[in-house]
């Protein structure tokens, strides 16, 4: 499932091609996925786009707003005008599509369609967005070991891809910035030292703003609007059999995802 860094890029990439453009029309091919009454707010224009979590908000002119949750194998493609026969190897995944006044086209497509568009007023969008916790770009260290707090018999993986908890990441983030900060992903958070804990928030930060830079993760099938990302070339144990620092690799699984570490240097 895209984790911030993949829906940070996803969302740069649509203010970059999209926004201040008007849509003139919309054609919703999965109503079960996708809100049909989005059909009927056309004409619109896209004000803006921006995150929360995992999820993409589009801001609309009339005071809506759409919801994207990408789920494992959503994406968004972007045509410019004269260029929509590229969609063909897509089409059989086509949720809807985006018809923009100047000739240009932006789908929305999923393989698994596990995801989806909403389409919501701002007190409906506040309401979903405040089940979520703080964004770990922007928390402060003092906030986030009162967060720590919380949860002092919890365990700190699972803990880190609660999104109630901290929101953004995921399976593979959670375990990349262990790695990077020396925690074994088994411990309980009350077992965390002060250091520690500051080493985590420094290294959440660091993380993730090094995957954007590389426009996140790909390792099946997450592709952004222009490409496929180029973090993973950097994971350090996700997915590896040893370490960068060529120590044997252990995988485990805590709640419920299969997780991997290095004993040596995870302590």
């Amino acid at each position: 499932m895209p984790e911030l860094p993949e829906v940070e890029t996803i969302v740069q990439q649509l203010n970059k091609h999209v926004a201040g453009k008007k849509v003139v029309s919309v054609e919703v091919l999965d109503q079960r996925n996708v809100d049909a009454a989005i059909i009927r707010l056309a004409p619109f224009r896209i004000l803006s786009v921006y995150r929360r979590a995992k999820s993409i908000i589009i801001k609309l002119s009339g005071g809506n707003y759409l919801l994207v949750h990408l789920r494992m194998t959503g994406h968004f493609h972007y045509f410019s005008k004269g260029k929509e026969k590229e969609l063909q190897p897509f089409e059989k995944y086509v949720l809807a599509k985006f018809y923009l006044a100047d000739g240009s086209l932006l789908t929305h497509n999923s393989i698994r369609k596990f995801g989806g568009i909403k389409m919501l007023d701002k007190k409906r969008l506040d309401d979903e967005l405040n089940k979520l916790g703080p964004e770990p770009l922007g928390i402060k260290l003092s906030q986030f070991r009162k967060q720590l707090q919380k949860k002092p018999l919890a365990n700190i993986k699972t803990s880190l891809m609660d999104q109630a908890f901290l929101a953004g990441i995921g399976n593979i983030y959670a375990q990349e910035v262990l790695y990077h900060s020396g925690i074994n992903p088994k411990r309980k958070i009350s077992t965390l030292s002060g250091e520690e804990i500051k080493k985590l928030h420094s290294g959440l930060k660091n993380l993730l703003k090094k995957a954007i830079k590389f426009h996140g993760t790909t390792v099946e099938n997450y592709v952004h609007i222009e490409g496929s990302g180029g973090f993973q070339k950097h994971l350090a144990v996700y997915g590896k059999e040893t370490c960068p620092k060529k120590h044997k690799v252990s995988k485990v699984r805590l709640g419920g995802r299969g997780t991997y570490y290095c004993s040596k240097c995870q302590k």
